[in-house]
């Protein structure tokens, strides 16, 4: 069963990798739902940024299967869309820097 609290349309600002995306999230794709429909087949990320790290134009549309959501590890959309932003990052040729070797002001 997929948790209630992804069953929403919502907005978030993010961060991939410490720069910031603008995050449009669907579950009902499209938007209708019908008074005794079951869950969607289909649900959709929207991504946008000013920086290319999604793309290389800083949008990127992203449909997924709803029934990635049943039994997730992902509490929260928030968490969700940052996951799939992160794999969408590599996907497009960001190489994040390796733990420790991040610099720090202090």
């Amino acid at each position: 069963m997929i948790p209630e609290h992804f069953k929403q349309t919502t907005s978030l600002d993010i961060k991939v990798f410490g720069l910031p995306v603008q995050v449009n999230y669907t579950f009902y794709w499209p938007e209708y739902k019908g008074k005794d429909q079951a869950d969607p087949l289909v649900s959709h990320i929207e991504y946008c940024s000013d920086f290319h790290i999604i793309s290389e134009t800083g949008y990127r549309s992203h449909f997924f299967h709803t029934e990635l959501l049943k039994d997730t590890a992902y509490s929260s959309i928030e968490e969700l869309v940052i996951g799939i932003g992160e794999c969408l990052a590599i996907e497009n040729g960001y190489k994040p820097p390796a733990p420790g070797h991040q610099m720090s002001l202090f």
